[in-house]
């Protein structure tokens, strides 16, 4: 029997990617798959992945073209055989005894979701990130998601693979950016589901410089207004026009930070965000966004910056 299928798609991680599987063949139980997508690797991740699956039978590895970490995690789903499925990403690794430790906590509590703790790891620190939610009823569980009380991502969450398929949740191709946020959006929209807390970390998330936040470009602005409309095709609850807003809100924030955007989407942003703007806690950033508004454009990003 496999308890759990371990989903890691790879794309030129071979810097990181033998720590990551090494993570995972070091679990305190044996029962598990890794399902290693190599996305159209370049480097030597490929072989990497080949060289592992040889010497572990319940390491598979599927070879596909590069089409990005969505369809990457949605072919992992697709080919789950455990009980419970988890994502790790390949340049990230976990704690020896994270496996057995959520398979417990899911099994004795009978719970579809168990949401855990997490470390975020750097070159120079490593800190806890408490996912205390407010409660355990999905919806609530929803709206911390978007008050980033609890983490969008899938690397600390447990989750019964059979679900993805009874309630037809799917990640968006193309959607690369937030793709593990969206899937959290479905799965908390469906009230029946039983969620568990265990406040311990075992994933070790690793900020390396390489990451979206350290490359912000206008690609990945353009990315992230895809993810706003996807958001909006998915997002079905009384709140989600707030919600939405919200987001597109700190979308634009990040275009202006990181210098993308045109003068036009610059002034129509103003005019569309004039709320969240006023509720700026930071003087600072509000003096920036009305500097923006007079065009003295070079002042202002001197003050609206992290």
């Amino acid at each position: 029997m496999i308890k759990i299928s371990i989903i890691m798609p790879v794309y030129n991680a071979e810097k990181y990617l033998s720590r990551a599987i090494d993570s995972v063949i070091n679990q305190s139980i044996p029962e598990w798959e890794l399902l290693l997508i190599d996305d159209g690797s370049s480097d030597s991740s490929s072989q990497i992945c080949d060289k592992y699956s040889i010497a572990d039978r319940r390491i598979k590895v599927i070879h596909k073209p590069n089409e990005g970490v969505a369809k990457a995690r949605q072919i992992g789903i697709n080919l789950a055989n455990g009980i419970y499925s988890i994502h790790i990403d390949s340049d990230d690794w976990v704690e020896s005894n994270m496996l057995e430790k959520l398979y417990n906590e899911a099994t004795s509590g009978k719970a579809d979701i168990v949401i855990t703790d997490y470390f975020v790891n750097t070159n120079q620190s490593e800190k806890i990130n408490k996912q205390q939610p407010t409660s355990l009823e999905p919806y609530q569980i929803l709206t911390d998601l978007f008050n980033q009380r609890i983490f969008g991502g899938l690397c600390n969450k447990l989750i019964k693979t059979e679900l993805y398929r009874k309630y037809n949740i799917h990640f968006s191709p193309g959607i690369n950016y937030c793709e593990d946020f969206l899937v959290c959006v479905q799965f908390f929209q469906q009230n029946t589901i039983k969620i568990k807390y265990l406040p311990k970390a075992f994933y070790h998330y690793y900020m390396n410089d390489f990451s979206i936040t350290h490359n912000y470009t206008r690609k990945t602005y353009e990315i992230q207004l895809l993810f706003i409309k996807e958001l909006t095709k998915i997002l079905k609850i009384p709140q989600a026009t707030n919600y939405i807003k919200k987001a597109s809100f700190n979308i634009f924030l990040e275009g202006v930070i990181y210098n993308i955007l045109t003068d036009k989407e610059i002034s129509d942003s103003l005019l569309h965000f004039k709320t969240e703007v006023k509720n700026l806690k930071s003087i600072r950033w509000k003096l920036g966004f009305f500097l923006l508004s007079i065009k003295l454009t070079k002042i202002a990003h001197k003050l609206i910056k992290y």
